[in-house]
């Protein structure tokens, strides 16, 4: 050991005894609202040692052999600290992955640290560097599992500066990734690191994941951040890290929003409204004259009809150019009518669509009609009252743009709609504030199933298991949609969901005889190696069902937070032998932010 080396290693010793490290925190900023999401927990050793910086620190206890020490020691004062500050936000703490893999790293300490910070765990954000590999990705994702069991979200930090980022980012499914600093740095300078960022947000958008750019430095690279949709950012630009943070950063920092064009992303909402179709067109009254439709008709020549309103603004009629014009352009036409009121010319029972109505229910309603009477115009309503026309050639456009769209996302194995769609419903009933049940499906022992028979079952297990919760729902007002593996969720508008899910299960247990062989079912499951090559016994398959009532809107702001509180309900329903179902209320939660 060198004389460096033997120095680094007598200070790392004294850290470790003393307990002398500092934590700081760095605030890291929602760009949906400009307000302070969460904090990121540093740790600096004492000012006078040569382990002062993190790296050094980290280095010389990996070297030693003391890293899961050194781990747990800077959870448990940034847990502490942080406690004392009261700060009303997410902890984001720093953890290394081979650390927690260690055999001797001691688990269950972290929810001690929380209990005696009065820290609730859904305000936690346990961070994984990337500047140390993982060796063992089975070991690792039930890790992270036991840390989401606890109610804890899950990053991975420095992506792009270390070990197989985007492996890890599939393999762990994160709640945050975080793009290391090089990407955000001189951004606004650099379209290659522009087009990257923007593959990873789309990629994120895709797999339920929010995007934190961090070393944001100045404001052009907040600027890009924001015109990009970026998430969340960190940086000097907002604030150096400290050891009294900001509650609140000032107002001058933050660009207004320049409006523009929110560039598509392929997927548009799967229950599209017929508003999205709405063309402004001044409509007739009806006592305009024949002669005066006429020369609209005739001054205006793309116009293929003209609405017919009455005096409260109620739809009367609709008026077709080509049998106008038929009856306009006749030997006699003009002088026989071109004084009378154009009611006497209009068709009196137009399509009529209200500006809520789905675009899947118009498609339905117009082709329930009789084909003779079909026209390329339908008039558009709000509440009874015109608002204007839309274009049959725009609807069937926009129902095959969207039919591409949900075959793009959809489940290769069920054929349900996958994650886009349903953060896509996720979102529209928190902004509506739509009083809906999020209902989180989990497969209880399925891997162990899929061992023991193999995938073509385990696939049967999916697919059945698809078909039974599309069977009790109502395909008019409720969405499934399959997230990957044995997990799907139901947005219920349904009010009887409950007997809906007790349906479900039931059924569900009446696949068990087709499922398993004789012998299994007379022992209640089955026996198979674990990861470690032991005989363990497995129950049958069970369905396990979180539930969450939207009834308190304070508490979430985006899709990302009810996903976290369902996951909660899912955890706490597979804790209950067999088939469950757990109800929890988002009243009954503890918010863990201000907004996103």
């Amino acid at each position: 050991m060198t004389q460096e080396e033997l120095l680094q290693f007598k200070s790392l010793e004294d850290i470790l005894a003393t307990a002398a490290l500092t934590p700081i925190f760095q605030p890291i900023v929602s760009l949906k609202n400009n307000q302070i999401y969460g904090y990121e927990a540093l740790i600096r050793g004492p000012s006078d040692s040569v382990l002062h910086s993190p790296i050094n620190l980290f280095d010389a206890a990996n070297r030693h052999g003391r890293l899961a020490e050194l781990d747990l020691l800077c959870r448990e004062i940034a847990i502490s600290r942080f406690g004392e500050l009261n700060l009303n936000a997410k902890l984001f703490i720093n953890t290394i992955p081979s650390a927690l893999l260690q055999p001797d790293y001691p688990h269950g300490l972290t929810a001690k640290f929380l209990k005696q910070a009065r820290i609730p765990a859904e305000q936690i954000v346990i961070e994984l560097t990337e500047q140390y590999p993982i060796d063992d990705y089975d070991l690792m994702r039930e890790a992270t599992a036991h840390y989401r069991d606890m109610g804890f979200s899950i990053a991975i930090d420095d992506l792009g500066a270390g070990y197989s980022g985007l492996r890890t980012w599939s393999e762990l499914k994160p709640d945050f990734v975080k793009l290391d600093r090089h990407f955000m740095q001189n951004i606004h300078e650099d379209q290659q690191k522009k087009q990257f960022v923007q593959s990873m947000i789309d990629i994120a958008l895709s797999s339920n994941c929010r995007v934190i750019g961090e070393g944001v430095e100045v404001r052009e690279e907040y600027l890009v951040a924001q015109s990009m949709e970026m998430h969340f950012v960190q940086g000097y630009y907002f604030s150096r890290p400290t050891a009294t943070p900001k509650r609140q950063l000032p107002a001058s920092l933050f660009a207004k929003r320049e409006p523009r064009e929110k560039i598509p992303s392929g997927v548009p909402r799967s229950d599209s409204l017929v508003v999205s179709l709405l063309t402004q067109l001044t409509p007739l009254r009806t006592y305009h004259d024949f002669e005066y439709v006429g020369e609209r008709f005739q001054n205006e020549m793309n116009l293929a009809a003209l609405p017919v309103l009455n005096e409260n603004n109620t739809i009367a009629g609709i008026v077709w150019r080509d049998e106008f014009l038929t009856l306009y352009a006749s030997r006699y036409g003009r002088d026989l009518y071109g004084r009378k009121p154009i009611r006497l010319f209009m068709d009196k029972k137009p399509i009529i669509a209200e500006t809520s109505l789905t675009l899947k229910k118009l498609s339905q309603q117009i082709t329930s009609q009789n084909s003779a009477h079909q026209h390329s115009v339908f008039i558009i309503s709000e509440h009874g009252y015109y608002r204007g026309v839309g274009s049959l050639i725009d609807l069937l456009r926009q129902i095959t743009d969207l039919q591409l769209t949900i075959a793009r996302y959809a489940n290769p194995l069920s054929g349900l709609p996958g994650n886009v769609p349903l953060n896509e419903h996720i979102q529209q009933a928190i902004g509506q504030k739509r009083h809906a049940t999020v209902c989180y499906f989990d497969l209880d022992n399925f891997k162990p199933y899929n061992d023991t028979y193999g995938y073509n079952k385990g696939d049967k297990v999916i697919t059945r298991t698809a078909r039974i919760l599309s069977q009790h729902i109502d395909h008019d007002m409720d969405f499934l949609g399959h997230v990957g593996g044995d997990d799907f969720i139901i947005i219920f508008d349904s009010t009887d969901w409950q007997k809906r899910c007790q349906r479900m299960l039931h059924d569900f247990e009446l696949l068990y005889p087709e499922l398993y062989t004789e012998e299994h079912l007379r022992q209640g499951g089955i026996e198979a190696q674990d990861r470690y090559g032991q005989r363990v016994f497995y129950p049958l398959l069970s369905l396990s069902i979180g539930a969450v009532t939207i009834s308190d809107f304070s508490y979430l702001v985006d899709e990302a937070d009810l996903a976290e509180h369902a996951t909660k309900a899912k955890s706490k329903a597979k804790k209950i032998p067999g088939n469950s179902l757990y109800q929890l209320n988002l009243s009954d939660c503890q918010p863990f932010s201000e907004a996103i």
